[in-house]
């Protein structure tokens, strides 16, 4: 059997989290990641543009033989529910694959990886909501 190449890139034409990144865009910094870090770079599929639409996603993960992995621009591309995102990363996990994280600079490869990830949603999620300003009054 050969040896599994390159990372399968996932784009999106929709915002995710404070990101509204075009295509084209996600592309280019996708192929710049799997060259700066040695990786082959396999051409993206595209996700729906319905919101919590993760349809593209789901039927990717169905088969990742023959990849190393899946390269997205950021963890806010992943489902906002911690349990289906959980069980994503699992389905990854269980073909030997990771999923790379362009703009937080992140491999997910394994539980450890997961709930790092959950924590550092939790802080976007909290510091989102912090306020802007103190008064001084």
């Amino acid at each position: 059997m050969s040896k599994p190449k390159g990372l399968r890139g996932y784009v999106t034409a929709r915002a995710f989290g404070p990101y509204v990144i075009p295509v084209p865009i996600q592309s280019l910094a996708l192929r710049d990641y799997c060259a700066r870090k040695k990786l082959l770079y396999v051409l993206p599929v595209n996700e729906n543009c319905f919101p919590h639409s993760y349809l593209v996603l789901e039927g990717m993960i169905q088969d990742l033989s023959g990849y190393e992995g899946i390269v997205m621009c950021s963890m806010h591309m992943l489902p906002q529910r911690p349990e289906r995102r959980r069980r994503l990363c699992q389905r990854v996990f269980e073909q030997s694959c990771a999923i790379h994280l362009v703009v937080e600079d992140m491999v997910v490869a394994g539980p450890r990886d997961v709930d790092r990830l959950e924590e550092l949603l939790v802080i976007d999620r909290l510091a989102a909501q912090a306020p802007k300003s103190i008064a001084l009054d």
